[in-house]
């Protein structure tokens, strides 16, 4: 359970990054999740569920304080944000591919493909596991197709600092018709 300041910061923190949601879909229209690094809302993505997808842990706040397995093993007590299909092997940099899990899970899924993940979980994990791909992916994890690696988006949009009126200027339109090329999902 949350204590009274850190809920009161989480809604400031989903908050923020509503009003950088709204900007995105600005520049972006309805395929703002294909052309948004996950560390943009990563509040957002933390908030979308509060157990790992893969084994059911809760999940602790991306900026939690220590605890006691923390100062053990500070792996163990944070929350990742996994790509679900590796960066290393094709997997976008984006929203529509990034879900926070466990630290233990993503250090055990690594580099796998989904697919393969999915076989080493429990059959009622990897049933919801898949849901979940196929729910953010739009397609099924058997549809994609390893590529070469994919860097991560590391430079922040310098648009998501502009005032809404002023983007609406600038982009009277979005800036793109649809989701990038290769591995993408089909969902706007």
């Amino acid at each position: 359970m949350m204590d009274t300041a850190a809920a009161e910061q989480l809604a400031a923190n989903l908050d923020s990054e509503r009003r950088k949601i709204l900007r995105l879909q600005i520049i972006f229209g309805p395929w703002w999740r294909h052309y948004t690094a996950p560390h943009e809302i990563r509040w957002t993505l933390w908030a979308e569920r509060s157990l790992c997808p893969y084994c059911s842990s809760p999940l602790p706040a991306p900026s939690a304080a220590p605890t006691e397995a923390a100062e053990q093993d500070p792996v163990v007590a944070a929350a990742h944000i996994d790509h679900m299909d590796p960066l290393s092997r094709g997997g976008a940099d984006s929203v529509c591919n990034a879900i926070y899990v466990c630290a233990p899970c993503n250090m055990a899924k690594g580099r796998k493909l989904f697919v393969r993940w999915l076989s080493q979980l429990d059959a009622t994990r990897a049933a919801a596991a898949r849901t979940l791909y196929e729910v953010k992916q739009g397609m099924p994890p058997e549809a994609f197709v390893p590529g070469r690696p994919q860097p991560r988006r590391s430079i922040p949009q310098l648009e998501l600092g502009l005032d809404e009126s002023v983007l609406r200027r600038l982009y009277p339109r979005p800036v793109v018709h649809g989701p990038p090329k290769g591995n993408v999902s089909r969902t706007a």
